[in-house]
């Protein structure tokens, strides 16, 4: 049978291995990993950090052309407003002058004809049937003529006579008969 001794003889001698210590190669590294993280995120940071205030300066100057273009809008709104009313108001007006019949167009017609230079004044006009009476002064005696020539070429009367004519101090008064042409006047 074989013996083992498996006890250490205290005798021998054995040789020692000197350890030494040696800086490990992980430390460094892990350190260098640790700045470069810290540098490219420092990096990120600031570019983020810039993107957001260029980002929140593009959004300030969008809130105050939104501003102005409200401001705009109600201004073009206010406009339309007072485009439709202006046009109701002419639509009304036109409305009237289409459907101007009788006394209208008889006022129209006698004012249109006054003579412009002449010093002339109407104090009566009467109207009945298809005749009409005008009565008058003026300062000036030959303003009556121009004013019966003018009554004339109207067209509206087919008939203009002077029924009577007064002279006094500094005017004359005057009443003409006018028959409507081929309009009839409503009352």
């Amino acid at each position: 049978m074989i013996k083992v001794n498996l006890l250490k003889d205290p005798t021998a001698r054995t040789r020692r291995t000197s350890v030494s210590p040696s800086t490990s190669r992980t430390g460094p590294l892990l350190i260098g990993f640790i700045v470069l993280v810290v540098v490219v995120m420092g990096a990120w940071y600031y570019v983020v950090n810039d993107q957001k205030n260029d980002l929140t300066q593009y959004r300030n100057e969008l809130k105050a052309e939104e501003a102005r273009l409200q401001a705009l809008k109600i201004k073009l709104e206010q406009y339309e407003e007072d485009k439709q009313q202006v046009q109701s108001r002419i639509n009304v007006i036109e409305g009237l002058k289409e459907r101007q019949t009788g006394p209208v167009l008889l006022l129209n017609h006698v004012l249109h004809s006054i003579p412009r230079n002449r010093l002339l004044w109407l104090t009566s006009l009467v109207q009945k049937d298809n005749a009409v009476k005008i009565v008058g002064q003026t300062q000036k005696i030959e303003a009556i003529p121009d004013f019966m020539t003018n009554l004339s070429e109207t067209g509206f009367f087919q008939s203009v006579d002077l029924e009577e004519i007064s002279s006094q101090d500094d005017f004359s008064k005057f009443s003409l008969l006018c028959m409507s042409a081929q309009y009839e006047l409503e009352e």
